[in-house]
């Protein structure tokens, strides 16, 4: 019953958070990059809300499902002669991330981050839950030019850790900007009111509980996989109204990754994967 009601709570408190919104984005997001033995395909869901409590301080909820299937077993990435039936892997992810934002003075504004989320393979249970978020301090150092520190816990490296985080923002133009930091790298260029453009640099990464477990060829219960990349891509938004967006990212992930872990978190397998190709489309309605 405790499980139920955990999972009950997470999924229904944005649609409160719909009774006293400014504004709201829904989005929908497909996906898909090679693989070793096949690819990984990814299909998101997405419903994010606004709220100005204040003139200086700012929440943000945004609610996410996400489903990914990996073309064959995932056994065949920890097992070095697994007999494949060449079936299909499939996860499921429930997130609900909450943003606080306060401006303390006109320099400095406080960003908090809390995100409950819920990582699974076949059924839940409250070992999948998995809390994320943290706080950073953005500071105003020129009329162009900011500053971001902070600290959060990710799963960007295909584990949750604890991170630094870090940008240096710069705004060249009303049509050009830059961000560069960690985990986040971002050129982005406005052409026109309608179109723009962005080389990005991102680490990404996910984690979810095994069920059942995989025994590893050296016998150890391996009870989660994670998985870890940094991709460079190219994207262009267009603004198809005052609410339709569509969004084509195109490019190149590294340092791709399965991570395969025990109970303990005491014993880890790496499976180094090749390099190859991503793009994804994405539609947005804001309102």
């Amino acid at each position: 019953m405790r499980i139920h009601n955990f999972i009950t709570i997470l999924i229904l408190t944005p649609l409160f958070s719909a009774y006293a919104q400014n504004g709201y984005i829904l989005e929908f997001n497909t996906k898909t990059e090679p693989i070793d033995n096949g690819s990984i395909k990814q299909t998101e869901i997405g419903m994010q809300f606004f709220k100005d409590i204040s003139a200086a301080t700012k929440l943000t909820n945004t609610f996410k499902y996400k489903s990914t299937t990996i073309t064959d077993e995932i056994e065949t990435y920890l097992l070095a002669d697994y007999n494949t039936n060449y079936s299909n892997t499939h996860f499921n992810s429930f997130s609900n991330a909450f943003e606080f934002s306060h401006q303390f003075s006109k320099k400095t504004k406080l960003n908090l981050s809390f995100e409950p989320t819920v990582n699974f393979q076949n059924s839940i249970s409250i070992t999948d839950a998995t809390i994320l978020g943290g706080a950073e301090i953005s500071q105003t150092i020129s009329n162009s030019s900011s500053i971001d520190l902070g600290i959060k816990r990710m799963t960007v490296f295909g584990k949750p850790q604890l991170l630094p985080t870090f940008a240096f923002n710069h705004q060249f133009n009303k049509d050009v900007s830059l961000k560069l930091g960690f985990p986040n790298t971002a050129l982005s260029y406005s052409s026109s009111i309608r179109d723009s453009f962005s080389l990005r640099n991102d680490f990404s990464g996910s984690v979810y509980n095994l069920n059942p477990n995989l025994i590893s060829d050296d016998k150890t219960s391996m009870a989660r996989a994670g998985f870890s990349q940094m991709e460079t891509t190219l994207q262009y938004e267009r603004n198809i109204d005052t609410s339709w967006f569509v969004n084509f990212k195109g490019g190149y992930s590294t340092n791709k990754e399965f991570k395969f872990s025990d109970e303990n978190k005491t014993a880890e397998i790496n499976q180094t994967l090749k390099n190859g190709g991503v793009f994804s489309i994405s539609i947005k309605y804001k309102l």
